[in-house]
């Protein structure tokens, strides 16, 4: 039976929590798929950006960082602290929450060029997202930075072929900054 698992929503940029959150990042992300840790803190509790502690049985497991607008959601970051992988909290904490959500959800991943980029895809793929066609580029976090090759992910009641474009400039625009 799987043990229980509780996303909590971090409310304030000095919970205790974001410490460990901000390991997590770091170890889980290259520092070009991440922005630096004290604009994360600086986004909590301004709206649509939301941060959420993945707790099981009470201990940090991971989280899921993300924007959420009324017409569909972005997971910007979602990783499991490495001493808690490989035994399905990833896939428990991603169902519980998009089953707390309302809206479609998207997210990036990476083109499929390797053994790691691969299985991360499939993990979404059984958890319900469908990948997108359409080449997308992710914008750098940081200035003089290259962009990324990447695609969207989509899950739930969301036509990609139609809604493609409003969703890559509602990300470009409100997750990066970036007018196209």
């Amino acid at each position: 039976m799987d043990k229980e698992i509780v996303c909590r929503l971090i409310e304030n940029k000095t919970d205790v929590l974001l410490d460990l959150v901000e390991k997590t990042y770091i170890d889980s992300f290259p520092s070009d798929e991440r922005r630096d840790f004290s604009l994360v803190r600086d986004l909590i509790g301004t709206g649509v950006f939301k941060a959420h502690a993945l707790l099981m049985d009470g201990r940090y497991v991971g989280f899921i960082t993300s924007w959420q607008w009324d017409d569909f959601a972005y997971i910007e970051h979602f990783a499991i602290d490495a001493s808690a992988r490989n035994g399905g909290i990833g896939g428990q904490a991603l169902r519980l929450f998009l089953n707390g959500l309302n809206v479609p959800v998207v997210l990036e991943v990476e083109l499929p060029e390797d053994e790691m980029s691969k299985r991360r895809i499939g993990f979404y793929r059984r958890a319900g997202f469908t990948p997108d066609d359409h080449a997308y580029r992710q914008p750098p976090y940081r200035c003089g930075e290259s962009w990324l090759d990447m695609r969207l992910m989509f899950y739930g009641n969301i036509d990609p072929e139609r809604e493609y474009e409003t969703v890559k400039h509602r990300i470009y625009r409100q997750v990066y900054g970036v007018e196209i």
